[in-house]
């Protein structure tokens, strides 16, 4: 078995899909990106970036068609394709696959995707899954890789989807006890801040009205000074957070 086939076969199950052992090492996911144009210049900025994220300077493109050799290109290269053809970085951490079809499966370790898909992997997926219609027609691949990749987690878009127990619910809750009176500004902030952290650790998302609203008072607590001996004029004050969040609140209602 030469090289081209050995790094193939450890990462991929067929021309059209990775291998379960080798997503299952590290806990690798998978999104689907739309790629009517083939592996283009967007696809390969998604591959160089998720090298960099891993600390990759080369990556390995293995051609699919029989025949073709491995190359090892630098990651700065041009890095061109065409055709059916699988790139790798050289720890397998991280892969991009393109058999034709409309579409790119980008792989890889959390570390990778971050840097690969931006948005996360579950965004990714609902993304492709809303740009399926339109490209269905002259791709009818796509509604089967659709549901084959379906997003992980519903991307809430109103305060009543969201579950109390995620750290989306207890953004919430703390905005309300603040409103209510029953914490200080400070208490908060802090509890808002550790509640958006969790919110972000559980890849938690947002659409929407609630992603917007959201969004929105992030900026305002950026200018709100957590110890009050910090704060300088111009500075958000205690008044103006609360009535921040009182109309945050409206808008959710």
């Amino acid at each position: 078995m030469d090289f081209n086939n050995r790094i193939a076969d450890a990462v991929l199950a067929g021309p059209h899909r990775f291998a379960d052992k080798w997503l299952a090492v590290d806990e690798k996911s998978v999104a689907p990106i739309a790629a009517p144009s083939g592996v283009d210049d967007a696809v390969l900025d998604r591959l160089r970036t998720g090298a960099r994220f891993v600390g990759a300077t080369e990556v390995l493109r293995c051609g699919l068609e029989p025949g073709t050799l491995t190359e090892r290109l630098a990651v700065d290269s041009e890095l061109t394709s065409g055709g059916s053809v699988l790139f790798v970085v050289p720890d397998l951490s991280g892969a991009v696959l393109a058999s034709g079809g409309g579409y790119v499966l980008v792989a890889g370790t959390r570390l990778f995707l971050s840097g690969a898909v931006l948005g996360g992997v579950d965004g990714a997926r609902a993304r492709f899954g809303r740009t399926v219609p339109r490209l269905a027609e002259r791709f009818p691949e796509l509604p089967g890789v659709a549901a084959e990749y379906p997003p992980v987690e519903h991307a809430w878009a109103k305060r009543s989807e969201v579950p109390a127990e995620s750290g989306v619910g207890r953004q919430v809750a703390a905005m309300e006890s603040f409103v209510r009176g029953e914490v200080t500004g400070s208490e908060f902030a802090r509890t808002w801040y550790a509640a958006r952290m969790l919110s972000l650790e559980r890849n938690e998302r947002l659409r929407g009205p609630l992603g917007r609203v959201l969004n929105h008072l992030f900026f305002v607590l950026e200018d709100y000074p957590i110890d009050p001996t910090l704060r300088d004029p111009g500075d958000t004050t205690d008044e103006e957070l609360l009535a921040e969040v009182r109309a945050a609140l409206h808008r959710l209602a």
